[in-house]
């Protein structure tokens, strides 16, 4: 079987990607469109591009492929980033919740090519999900490593899209080793697999050339290739040099996995060591990091360690990154192996407490095993203690928290978050949290030259320009405040809002331009920021 570069395997996808649409521009010639059109507002183009992009993030997130390269091949194969990752991040969650509802609907371009299928006799559907198998399958061997996982992804694909693409099919598809040689090792796999108008009587010939064992076709050749190979393999395993040449290979994917595995938790400790501001908190997240790398360090070796709980306190003002943190911290202890899966699960009082006897308890297991392998966070974790009322069953919620703190300590993280003074209080509301959280992390609220440079940020990231009176302006007014004010205005969430306002009074500027040039639609000016804080 061929072995593929990672240059090669970028260039098929890409090739299978203008296959596909190939398949767009005859449903839209046909007319199949029209109706879609007026209900997405969207081209059919559009939908591809973020479909494609959706289902490669979903491999990603699920294979764990987080490597500058999956990224970058991500980039690649489709014609526009519509997710807005980069190949400098890791794919965060807020991107993997857009995906998953994606990919909840089913795929209207499948549904489509089924529906033309059945009024034009073509199987335009199957040689559409084919060649979408292809783009998954490059991904899958980038690095010259093929992902053991991709066979069950695809399984998993198929099961969810079969009913459009198995009407007119004499055979059920058998996704295993055989079929992903087959794809593998067929021409089919470099470009996918489209049929001109002229074609479609022919349509069943073609593919059967790839799926049935007739004589002097494609398929034979391959099987027969296939046989060949696993002759050698068996007659290799009989000799001491063949497991020889196993334990390297095995040593090597280990290896590998390793190496993809430092890498991504460099990436994610660099987006942290990155965050504006914080300075002290990424000093005690770093610490902590080191910590438990030696603690592995040592485990490896069988020298005793002390107990360690993760569970950590964060302290401070609203609006001072105490989520983002966290939702970095879930993901680092996924990649140092503290956590199985490394997801972040938000919450706060409205989540955790219910208003009748036995549901606070139902609510709470719920969320924790939602969180399970992962961080659960919640925020203004305080306000479960604060309350007077003789029927608040905050004291049930912290109690039914603790037991399963204890049951699933071996793959559950819980962080509380809220006002210092305010958390010492819940801490001392039961002796069960006392124990369990000892880590305490303070985030102290940004200065006005942090907060002048997270609205330039923010900007930048829009592809906005503020002029210098603009931000003098900004920092006027962020002078003048007073603490209370700035406890009201609410760090880096008060200035998202004063953005949001000031992109609103851009928009109402440039409205009045007959013709507004690239420059004037980038520019923040003076007036766009008065009256914003």
């Amino acid at each position: 079987m061929q072995a593929y570069s990672n240059r090669s395997l970028f260039e098929i996808a890409r090739e299978n990607y203008k296959t596909l649409i190939k398949h767009c521009e005859d449903l839209l010639e046909e007319g199949y469109w029209e109706k879609p059109s007026e209900i997405l507002k969207q081209s059919i183009f559009d939908v591809l591009d973020i479909y494609v992009q959706a289902i490669l993030v979903s491999y990603a997130v699920k294979s764990n492929h987080f490597m500058k390269e999956d990224i970058e091949f991500i980039l690649s194969t489709v014609d526009h980033n519509h997710f807005d990752i980069n190949t400098e991040k890791s794919i965060d969650d807020t991107v993997v919740a857009q995906v998953e509802r994606i990919l909840v609907s089913p795929p209207i371009l499948l549904q489509l090519c089924d529906l033309r299928d059945q009024e034009k006799g073509t199987r335009s559907a199957e040689t559409f999900f084919e060649t979408f198998i292809n783009i998954i399958l490059a991904m899958s061997y980038l690095n010259r490593s093929k992902d053991g996982y991709v066979i069950g992804f695809i399984q998993e694909y198929y099961n969810k899209v079969h009913v459009f693409i198995s009407r007119r099919m004499n055979r059920e598809y058998v996704l295993d080793e055989k079929y992903v040689f087959r794809k593998i090792c067929s021409e089919m796999f470099k470009t996918g697999i489209y049929m001109k108008a002229e074609q479609l009587k022919q349509q069943d010939v073609i593919l059967n050339r790839f799926y049935k064992n007739t004589k002097k076709t494609e398929i034979e050749e391959t099987v027969h290739k296939e046989k060949e190979l696993e002759e050698t393999v068996h007659e290799e395993k009989t000799t001491k040099i063949d497991e020889k040449k196993q334990s390297q290979q095995d040593q090597s994917q280990q290896e590998l996995s390793q190496e993809r595995q430092q890498e991504y938790l460099a990436q994610l400790l660099e987006e942290l060591n990155t965050l504006i501001g914080l300075d002290g908190v990424k000093e005690e997240v770093n610490s902590l990091i080191n910590l438990i790398k030696v603690r592995k360090m040592r485990e490896k070796f069988n020298l005793p360690v002390m107990e360690m709980s993760y569970h950590m306190v964060f302290t401070g003002n609203p609006g001072t990154g105490k989520t983002t943190v966290a939702r970095i911290v879930a993901k680092i202890y996924k990649e140092l192996g503290i956590l199985s899966k490394g997801n972040l699960v938000e919450t706060d009082r409205a989540g955790l407490v219910a208003g009748y006897v036995g549901q606070t308890a139902i609510k709470v297991t719920e969320l924790v095993e939602k969180a399970i392998g992962g961080v659960l966070f919640i925020d203004e974790a305080y306000s479960l203690t604060n309350n007077t009322n003789g029927n608040d069953f905050g004291n049930e919620a912290i109690d039914t928290l603790v037991k399963l703190m204890e049951d699933h300590r071996d793959d559950l993280v819980v962080i509380v978050a809220g006002y210092k003074k305010e958390m010492e209080g819940f801490l001392k509301a039961n002796t069960g949290l006392i124990s369990r959280f000892n880590k305490f992390i303070e985030f102290k609220d940004y200065t006005k030259q942090e907060l002048i440079h997270i609205l330039k940020s923010m900007a930048s990231k829009s592809a906005m320009d503020i002029d210098e009176a603009a931000v003098s302006y900004i920092d006027e007014q962020l002078s003048k405040m007073s603490k209370a004010a700035k406890n009201r205005f609410g760090n880096a969430r008060g200035i998202r809002n004063v953005f949001e306002k000031i992109i609103t009074n851009q928009a109402n500027r440039l409205v009045t331009y007959e013709n507004p040039t690239i420059s004037q639609l980038k520019q923040i000016v003076y007036d766009d920021v008065v009256g914003v804080i």
